[in-house]
C-alpha cells in the first residue's frame, strides 16, 4: 500500500485575524465595561447623597426656624410679664407704647402659627377684645392696649380646639385696617368683631358667630362666610358680589342698597 502524507493546512492569516479580533475585542469590552459600570454606581451613589444631604440640610433649617420662631414668642410673653409687674399694662399707662413696641417688633418676626397663638394670648390677657361682649352688639367703651391695626395676618388660622362645642373667644376684638388675607376662622366666637378698613380676600368663617360684627369699607373679594352666623353684621361700602353667603343670610340681609354690587349701606337681620 502507498502511505501518503496527510498535513493539516495551515490557518490562513484571515482566519488568525477575525480569530484574535474576536478574543481582542471581547477583552476589551470586558475591560471596558468594568470602569463604565463603575462610573455609573458612582453616579448614582453621589446623586443620592447629594439628595440626602440636601433633605437633610433643608430639615436642619426648619429645626433651626422652628427653633427661632419658637424663642421669638417665648421671650414676647416673658415680655408681657415684666410689663404686667411692672404695672405697664394698667389704663394710667395709656397709649402702652412699650407693650405695643414689643407686640409689633415680635410681629414682624412671626410665621402665621405663632401670630395665630399670640392673638389667643392677648385675647386670654384681656389685652384686645377688652369690652365685656354679651352679645357683641353692646356699645364699645374700651380701647384695646394691644392695637392690631396695620398688621400682616394673611393665612392666620383661629381654630377652636373643640370644634363647635366650644368656640374659640375673639369677642370684640378690632381688627381695624388689619390684612388677613386668605385667614381662616373655625369655630370662632366674633361677636362683635370689627374688620373696619380691613382686607379679608379670600378669608373663610366656617361655623363661627359674627354677630354685630363690622365690616365697613373691607375688602371682601372671594370671601366665604359659609354657615356662619351673620345676624346684626353691619356692611357699609363693601362689595358684595364674589362673596359667599348662605342663602339663609342672604335672605335677612334688609336695608341694603346694591350699586355695580356695592352694598353702600347694609345691615344683616
Amino acid at each position: 500500500y502507498r502511505v501518503e502524507q496527510v498535513t493539516t493546512k495551515p490557518a490562513t492569516k484571515k482566519q488568525k485575524y477575525f480569530k484574535l479580533t474576536f478574543h481582542e475585542l471581547l477583552t476589551i469590552l470586558c475591560a471596558a465595561t468594568v470602569p463604565i459600570a463603575i462610573g455609573i454606581y458612582t453616579t448614582i451613589t453621589t446623586d443620592r447623597q447629594t439628595k440626602a444631604a440636601e433633605e437633610r440640610r433643608q430639615f436642619d433649617l426648619k429645626q433651626a426656624t422652628e427653633l427661632q420662631q419658637q424663642q421669638i414668642y417665648n421671650d414676647f410673653i416673658d415680655n408681657i410679664y415684666t410689663l404686667h409687674r411692672d404695672d405697664e399694662l394698667n389704663e394710667t399707662s395709656e397709649p402702652w407704647a412699650f407693650a405695643n413696641a414689643r407686640y409689633r417688633a415680635a410681629h414682624r418676626q412671626w410665621d402665621a402659627v405663632r401670630k395665630a397663638h399670640a392673638l389667643q394670648f392677648l385675647k386670654e390677657k384681656g389685652l384686645i377684645g377688652r369690652d365685656q361682649c354679651t352679645t357683641g352688639c353692646e356699645v364699645k367703651q374700651l380701647v384695646d392696649i394691644i392695637r392690631l391695626n396695620e398688621l400682616d395676618l394673611d393665612n392666620v388660622q383661629l381654630t377652636s380646639q373643640t370644634g363647635s362645642l366650644n368656640k374659640l373667644n375673639m369677642k370684640c376684638v378690632q381688627f381695624d385696617q388689619v390684612s388677613m388675607v386668605n385667614a381662616s376662622f373655625n369655630f370662632a366666637n366674633l361677636n362683635g368683631v370689627s374688620f373696619n378698613g380691613s382686607r379679608l380676600n379670600g378669608a373663610k368663617f366656617e361655623g363661627s358667630s359674627l354677630i354685630c360684627a363690622s365690616f365697613n369699607g373691607t375688602e371682601l373679594q372671594g370671601t366665604d362666610f359659609g354657615d356662619s352666623d351673620l345676624r346684626g353684621a353691619q356692611f357699609i361700602n363693601v362689595n358684595l358680589s364674589t362673596a359667599k353667603i348662605s342663602d339663609q343670610m342672604q335672605q335677612a340681609i334688609c336695608h341694603s342698597t346694591i350699586i355695580n354690587g356695592t352694598a353702600s349701606k347694609s345691615t344683616v337681620a
